[in-house]
């Protein structure tokens, strides 16, 4: 049987910022400059990757990279203005 972990749901940006600085993420996330789906925190630190397999289009990678970008950093205070990012060619990939 596996344990059971409890979050509790945050109550204001702050402390969701709060929240994930426990995990050692620092908010805003952005796409990553060097890897193709790795989204980085402000510190530069790998959060997590989007399709690690690389099963998807590139297009679609981004643009899924960018619309969780877009909704972490709204709930931690910040923003949304748009999800942007790099076309494919102009990020360094293939």
């Amino acid at each position: 049987m596996m344990a059971q972990l409890r979050f509790e749901n945050h109550e204001t940006p702050e402390e969701f910022c709060e929240i994930l600085e426990k995990f050692n993420v620092a908010l805003p996330l952005e796409p990553s400059p060097d890897d193709l789906g790795a989204v980085v925190d402000a510190q530069g630190r790998d959060v997590f990757t989007i399709d690690v397999n690389r099963e998807r289009d590139d297009v679609e990678v981004l643009g899924i990279v960018a619309h969780l970008c877009m909704a972490i950093n709204t709930c931690g205070g910040f923003k949304a203005i748009a999800a942007v990012v790099d076309e494919p060619e102009e990020a360094g990939a293939a």
